[in-house]
């Protein structure tokens, strides 16, 4: 399947083994307003846009993500296409300009197979210039997130299970662990009409 732009700056295929149903994994994503509250070390703000149909189909938000890096990205994702419990097609704009395709695969013993293929090139107005020169690290950086992802993604699982208020604490890394960049990065995001949530 071909999707996504011709020459991306990255093209990164991620693999999870979760132990959860496809409808489990289906809940969470349809549920954006609370990515940020169960994996906040990757996802610093989501903001539902709009909720598009009933099974997903054309659901957009706006997502603030960091990896261990000291930088982070604002962008704009939308299920562009998608199979029920199955896969979807994210297109996403902003810092990140591409395409995504996730992919859930059922085991035997409640086990689901997840893939996560992204071909994006960076728009982040600093980031663009130096993909070239750094752009082992900055796979680095994504991995490391995909892997802090993967884990909180199951913990939610579980949560949800438990059918606990209760959210794993987690932290994004320096700098955005400060209360004064953040507060910085919320003026930062609200100039773009964004809004960006206080730590819990």
């Amino acid at each position: 399947m071909a999707y996504g732009p011709e020459k991306p700056d990255f093209d990164v295929e991620t693999h999870w083994r979760l132990e959860a149903r496809p409808e489990e994994l289906t809940a969470i994503v349809l549920d954006p307003e609370l990515i940020h509250r169960w994996c906040p070390t990757v996802f610093m703000g989501s903001e539902l846009v709009a909720r598009g149909r009933v099974d997903g189909l054309g659901m957009t938000i706006r997502l603030y993500t960091k990896g261990f890096l000291p930088h982070s990205f604002f962008f704009v994702a939308r299920i562009a296409d998608l199979v029920a419990h199955r896969s979807m097609t994210i297109a996403v704009t902003g810092d990140f300009d591409g395409t995504g395709f996730l992919s859930v695969e059922p085991r035997p013993g409640g086990i689901c197979m997840a893939s996560l293929h992204w071909r994006v090139r960076v728009a982040h107005p600093y980031v663009g210039r130096f993909v070239r020169v750094f752009h082992p690290v900055l796979v680095a950086n994504h991995k490391w997130a995909a892997r802090r992802a993967h884990r909180l993604l199951q913990e939610e699982v579980f949560r949800r299970r438990r059918l606990s208020s209760a959210f794993v604490r987690a932290k994004p890394t320096f700098p955005h662990n400060l209360a004064l960049f953040q507060a910085w990065q919320r003026r930062r995001a609200a100039h773009r009409g964004w809004r960006t949530p206080k730590a819990e």
